[in-house]
């Protein structure tokens, strides 16, 4: 028997956003000792003995007066949670899933509920980069910031699902992965175990976000990124569906070359578009399409970007658009260079590059688009499991520099 669970996490049972990703941290602790123990001494040097008790509390319960959205306001004075050790020592816990979100005041007020207790920490857990603490100052209090993403990376290291503890921290790994820009890229894991565009769409937005910055240095003018990741199926879809995102320099992305970024069932791929309403880019095209010199330049330094690349595709599609909504394949052309070259044990097949050369130099009155295609498949690169794959990508995207270039000159 096979069961396929669509059910959300069990996690997400409460109203307010914040609430739930504080309290599927807290149940994670009370059912992992270990974890607890090591949570604990890590950041505040707490050590936790055979016969101590601790209490670990939440401060607001699903769907009371405290986990409403509409009068959140009035309860900022409430802590998020709390673990209270042998009467003695009080950690308390303010958490933010946005950026800039810590108010002092706020955090003053969760002090004084814990006045009475000998030992006092503040636990602040947030997705900011540097720590929102800078100036915050309380005496005899121990403040702690703590990301997301080392909250992610802590119930990371215990690959155990059999128990029950197992399987919440597991349940916690997959829920703090897909609340967008909470714990950032933590490379390409489907927590339903297979390619969805809604996973797929939390994940190419992280890794965007975060390559955005290095991959400006060597394309300045890609200042503009994807702003709605909608799926909408289209109805005569023939090809392969994926989701995807670019950067472009400018922001309406069919009027320029930019550079794409896409998850698919197999793979993940990076490549340069030459959309069909990029006009001085296709006028570059097809001079160097139609100039015998210009054009052999071009393939060999295709040759050359091979040769740094697991694979090189080049891509042309033709289409219209029912409505100027739902765009229709009416013919598409792709080539792995290699067949071109003649590696990988297969013979050498230039006509490929004829008819490419012929597509390009003639596209006049219809819908064309042209594309050069890397793709990472998923069974190849155990790496991309990991935050690390970020470094790959922005890799990869720097190796196409010299063709980049050679396709905007003027």
């Amino acid at each position: 028997m096979k069961i396929q669970n669509t059910l959300n996490n069990i996690f997400d049972q409460y109203d307010v956003e914040e609430n739930r990703v504080t309290n599927s941290f807290l149940q994670t602790l009370t059912r992992n000792p270990d974890l607890l123990k090591e949570f604990l001494f890590k950041y505040f040097k707490i050590r936790i003995g055979r016969s101590s008790n601790v209490e670990i509390s939440s401060q607001k319960e699903p769907f009371s007066s405290g986990d409403i959205k509409e009068v959140k306001e009035k309860v900022e004075g409430i802590p998020d949670g709390w673990i209270i050790i042998d009467d003695a020592i009080a950690v308390v816990f303010e958490s933010k899933i946005y950026r800039d979100a810590i108010k002092q005041s706020q955090l003053l007020a969760h002090i004084k509920r814990i006045k009475g207790y000998s030992q006092k920490y503040l636990c602040v857990i947030t997705p900011d980069e540097e720590s929102p603490l800078n100036g915050i100052d309380i005496a005899n209090v121990k403040i702690q910031w703590i990301p997301w993403r080392e909250i992610y990376s802590l119930v990371s290291k215990n690959k155990e699902t059999q128990s029950i503890s197992g399987y919440l921290r597991n349940q916690l790994k997959e829920y703090l992965a897909m609340k967008e820009d909470l714990v950032g890229f933590q490379g390409i894991n489907y927590p339903s175990g297979t390619f969805n565009s809604r996973e797929a769409k939390i994940i190419i937005k992280s890794l965007i976000r975060e390559i955005k910055p290095y991959i400006q240095k060597f394309y300045p003018d890609l200042k503009y990124e994807r702003k709605s990741y909608s799926q909408d199926v289209h109805p005569y879809t023939v090809f392969h569906r994926n989701t995807w995102s670019f950067l472009g320099t400018n922001e309406n992305f069919t009027k320029d070359i930019h550079m794409t970024f896409w998850l698919a069932e197999t793979h993940m791929g990076i490549g340069l578009t030459i959309p069909n309403g990029a006009g001085k880019r296709w006028k570059r095209l097809r001079k160097i399409f139609k100039s015998d010199g210009l054009f052999y330049s071009f393939i060999e330094k295709l040759n050359i970007l091979r040769d740094k690349m697991p694979n090189l595709y080049l891509e042309f599609v033709h289409r219209h658009y029912l409505g100027q909504r739902d765009g229709i394949i009416d013919g598409i052309l792709e080539m792995d260079l290699d067949t071109v070259r003649g590696r990988k044990g297969v013979k050498a097949n230039k006509r490929w590059l004829e008819v490419l050369r012929e597509l390009v130099k003639n596209k006049k009155g219809y819908n064309g688009q042209l594309m050069l295609r890397v793709r990472y498949f998923y069974k190849d690169y155990s790496e991309m499991q990991t935050s690390a794959f970020k470094n790959l990508v922005v890799d990869t995207a720097h190796k196409f520099k010299d063709i980049y270039n050679y396709l905007v000159e003027e």
